[in-house]
């Protein structure tokens, strides 16, 4: 939940706007300590800033790793029509654990069922 919770407020920095740590608090449904700690954990390995609210660095490029409900479901599907085309062969190991993984997240950050895999 917590590493779930840092990825969102990476996003909601990556805005280029200021928030203050009460904006991220009630965003995340946190304390505002939280957020200080938050900030101090992130700004290890993630160039944030303090000006009129908390900012991460224009120049800093960070690749959104966050993928959506949709985008999850995309990648799904793609699989498993890979999968069915194969026939026999089926899917690689290596697909096969990603495709896991994108089940495990499809189960855990949107609450999808096993019926709706």
């Amino acid at each position: 939940m917590k590493t779930e919770r840092l990825f969102h407020l990476v996003n909601i920095l990556r805005s280029g706007n200021g928030y203050r740590a009460a904006e991220l608090a009630r965003a995340l449904n946190v304390s505002e300590r939280t957020i200080y700690r938050y900030v101090v954990d992130l700004s290890e390995v993630v160039p944030i800033y303090y000006d009129k609210g908390y900012r991460i660095m224009a120049e800093a490029r960070l690749a959104n790793m966050a993928f959506t409900r949709e985008e999850l479901l995309a990648i799904k599907l793609a699989f498993k029509t890979t999968e069915l085309l194969a026939g026999s062969a089926g899917l690689t190991p290596e697909t096969r654990a990603a495709l896991n993984k994108i089940e495990d997240q499809l189960s855990c950050r949107f609450g999808d069922s096993e019926e709706s895999r």
